[in-house]
């Protein structure tokens, strides 16, 4: 069965940083699909500027057309706190016996014990660890435990079962921040090329980030 793929995020805004790395994974490992699940208010980060349904409607007008990309709103729309563990789970679910593939940055690996009953989450997926050539590794404490009992560096091995495998992985990264993007909306300057054209109109239209800090 074919994997799916789970890349999320606050998306303030989405831009081409997250897009192509979904295709890169989407690539290396054949998944059917990546979805991309937009976080109402993030725990571990500051609040996002734009309100959700706007940050929806970037995305929703970021993928469109594109095969394999798709958006996900269930935590937007689940009452009360929302934790990644209960988003696999609801994965799970519904995709009893598919691989799927929580995409995350190595920022994200090293703080992962951060993260709310986050020794499950590889017994409901796996984990693709987008990387630069050079990036460090966790070198002690519980993620690198974790890492180095579950550590698979073959896509064809990962792939064979639905959870379970980590692995790091290298796809060309474009370095591109929305913390930068709202600035430069903030000061008046082009966002061409980093933010797809849809994404522009609709951050133009709602002057979403005009008052950026």
């Amino acid at each position: 069965m074919a994997g799916i793929g789970i890349l999320g995020g606050t998306f303030d805004p989405v831009h081409c940083g997250h897009l192509r790395l979904a295709l890169e994974v989407r690539d290396l490992l054949s998944l059917a699909s990546v979805r991309l699940l937009p976080a109402p208010n993030p725990r571990l980060r500051d609040a996002p500027r734009a309100d959700v349904s706007l940050r929806l409607q970037m995305l929703e007008a970021a993928v469109e057309g594109e095969p394999g990309l798709e958006v996900d709103a269930r935590e937007l729309e689940r009452e009360g706190p929302t934790y990644t563990v209960d988003s696999l789970q609801s994965f799970r679910r519904e995709f009893p016996d598919a691989p799927i593939v929580f995409i995350v940055g190595m920022d994200s690996l090293r703080r992962l014990d951060r993260w709310h009953r986050w020794q499950e989450f590889t017994s409901l997926a796996h984990l693709a660890v987008a990387d630069r050539p050079g990036g460090s590794l966790p070198g002690t404490g519980p993620v690198a435990d974790l890492l180095a009992a579950h550590r698979c560096d073959d896509p064809a091995t990962l792939m064979a079962k639905p959870a379970g495998h980590i692995m790091i992985c290298s796809p060309p990264l474009l370095d591109i921040s929305a913390t930068r993007i709202r600035a430069l909306v903030a000061e008046g300057r082009s966002i061409r090329f980093l933010v797809p054209d849809k994404v522009i109109e609709l951050i133009n239209r709602t002057r979403c980030y005009a008052d950026e800090e």
